[in-house]
């Protein structure tokens, strides 16, 4: 497969041009299983939930050269990924998220999901809509990071997720004793 460029820089560039704006931006879904999986799993997407005029919003994007494209996406020549906005607030299942992660890009700071609401978000995937691919990627992620287990644990027995849990737990048992 040909190598990818660096997801991460990008994503601080967006967040930072779309700060300098006055829109606060986070970054969710794929593009941070990207980060916190170091590219085992390759998002091509960017989602950020925003909170912001729409004028500033495509006002910091065309500072850095993207343009909006159809829907919420916006796209910029040479590069391959694609920034959508999503509206606030920033969500997973029922639990609203209102402390993140930042981590310095060569792009510029960029704010995220911490690993555990990142394993929340792609878990909730998985239990809401069957997806096998959230599992995995949650799965990706916590085998390389500190997720705080008892507050996932917890939000998925809030979600009626409980047994989903205990698959997640064992998948999660099973990667780290392969590894």
């Amino acid at each position: 497969m040909k190598r990818l460029p660096p997801l991460e820089p990008v994503a601080g560039e967006v967040c930072a041009a779309l700060r300098a704006n006055g829109v606060e931006a986070i970054l969710v879904g794929g593009g941070v299983v990207t980060i916190y999986s170091e590219n085992e799993y390759k998002s091509l997407d960017l989602d950020f939930v925003v909170r912001g005029r729409d004028a500033a919003i495509i006002e910091a994007m065309a500072s850095i050269g993207f343009r909006k494209g159809r829907g919420r996406h916006f796209e910029r020549k040479g590069t391959i990924y694609i920034v959508e906005f999503l509206p606030p607030p920033p969500g997973i299942g029922r639990v609203i998220v209102d402390h993140f992660a930042t981590r310095r890009t060569s792009g510029g700071l960029l704010t995220l999901y911490d690993p555990t609401h990142c394993v929340m978000d792609r878990l909730a995937a998985f239990y809401h809509w069957s997806d096998p691919q959230g599992l995995d990627q949650a799965v990706m992620v916590a085998r390389r990071h500190r997720i705080r287990q008892e507050k996932v644990r917890r939000w998925s027995k809030g979600e009626g997720m409980s047994a989903r849990y205990a698959e997640f737990r064992a998948r999660l048992a099973a990667a780290r004793s392969r590894s």
